[in-house]
């Protein structure tokens, strides 16, 4: 093939706007490790083994909102794992035509609904339904399970934000499922009705088949939800208790830099313990990415091409 000037010229256009995008994450890490220091040396690895936050008295502990965003984050992949598999099922096998654009234009404008309008609706609407229809039937009944073992005082609590998180994240998980379940090849599905497969029995042949893609939609769907902001702070109810109870209030690493970030200045340290906990937040985010993108790289691979 021969190369031209213009190709050469299009090459050399496409390499900062690319470099730059990887210069912003390596600043971004390398800000955060710097702003850490000052926490890291004074408070070590204490700052993970407790839970207060006390800037008067110099007091920090970052256990209770790390827990909290890891306990938030399986409960929203759990919640949109519930609803993406059958919806993205339903869309690939059983809707056609205009019913079928119909319902992908719901969920793609389900994507792009701006995260507070989630927040206020939850904490409108969905925290007081879940409160009493689930959180009061389940610590009535199930107490003697220790995450259903504390009654819950508030619609506030790690779960709710979980439940509120899992909706938000539903239609960028239902994406991915739906993109790698049309991804298979054709022939499998041919396969499996020329042996005379009901569609039942083919639908979940093609799911085993896309099982690892399944895996890695929802550890990207975690690595998302553990960013999430705005719904987390207005439906964790913001407290620093660490308890076995997701029917107690919480915080997310999240939730607490945006609560206490403003304020932050005005006290030795606190800023500090605040980078550090977004550092940890990015840290486990890149790797969830790393590993969930590599699960579909490799699946894709060995499936679909």
């Amino acid at each position: 093939m021969r190369i031209s000037r213009k190709d050469i010229l299009f090459f050399l256009t496409l390499i900062p706007f690319s470099i730059s995008l990887l210069a912003i994450l390596v600043i971004a890490i390398l800000v955060l490790v710097s702003r850490s220091l000052d926490a890291f040396s004074t408070f070590g690895f204490s700052l993970f083994t407790t839970s207060v936050w006390d800037p008067e008295h110099g007091r920090y502990g970052l256990l209770a909102p790390i827990i909290g965003s890891i306990t938030t984050s399986i409960l929203a992949t759990a919640t949109a794992l519930i609803f993406s598999v059958p919806l993205a099922i339903l869309l690939a096998e059983y809707l056609h035509d205009f019913v079928r654009d119909v319902l992908s234009s719901i969920v793609e404008l389900m994507s792009g609904v701006p995260t507070i309008i989630y927040a206020m609706w939850a904490s409108m609407y969905l925290a007081p339904i879940l409160k009493t229809y689930v959180m009061d039937p389940l610590s009535m009944y199930l107490s003697f399970i220790p995450i259903f073992s504390c009654k819950p005082i508030t619609a506030f609590t790690i779960f709710t934000a979980g439940i509120s998180i899992g909706i938000s994240i539903t239609p960028y998980v239902t994406a991915m499922i739906f993109e790698s379940y049309e991804s298979i090849p054709i022939t499998y599905k041919e396969a499996c009705l020329g042996i005379g497969a009901t569609r039942y029995e083919t639908i979940k042949v093609l799911l085993s088949l896309a099982k690892p893609a399944i895996i890695a939609s929802v550890i990207l769907g975690f690595a998302r939800a553990l960013g999430e902001t705005t719904i987390a702070v207005t439906t964790i109810g913001n407290s620093m208790y660490l308890g076995s109870c997701i029917f107690s209030p919480g915080y997310t690493v999240s939730a607490l830099i945006a609560s206490q970030f403003s304020n932050a200045y005005l006290y030795k340290y606190a800023e500090s313990v605040l980078y550090v906990s977004a550092l940890v937040v990015l840290v486990i985010a890149i790797i969830l990415s790393f590993i969930g993108l590599t699960l579909m790289s490799m699946w894709r691979r060995r499936v679909v091409v």
